[in-house]
């Protein structure tokens, strides 16, 4: 999964093809942790969002999303504030302040 965050359509179905398994098989894999493919997935790609603005100031927002295989704004913005309690508007500011 962390190999393929950027990739737009990214789902369990095409994870469970590659690894060679069923799709119950990889639903199974992550029962224990109490976390969905999908909030997974998410958790990921806005750590690594997260972490690109601070390497990358410069690019925009949507250039942040796109990198992680993100392609609605709106989307982006809701699990960027869910995940830091902040937009990512505000990261960006706080970043080119520094």
């Amino acid at each position: 999964m962390a190999r393929d965050l950027p990739r737009y359509g990214l789902s369990p179905g095409s994870v469970a093809n590659e690894l060679g398994v069923s799709l119950r098989q990889l639903h199974l894999l992550f029962e224990p942790s109490g976390r969905s493919f999908s909030r997974t997935l998410t958790d990921l790609r806005m750590v690594q969002a997260f972490r690109l603005f601070e390497t990358e100031p410069r690019l925009s927002i949507i250039e942040v999303a796109h990198s992680y295989g993100i392609d609605s704004l709106a989307t982006f913005y809701r699990a960027f504030r869910n995940a830091f309690g902040m937009t990512p508007g505000d990261k960006q500011a706080l970043v080119r302040r520094k």
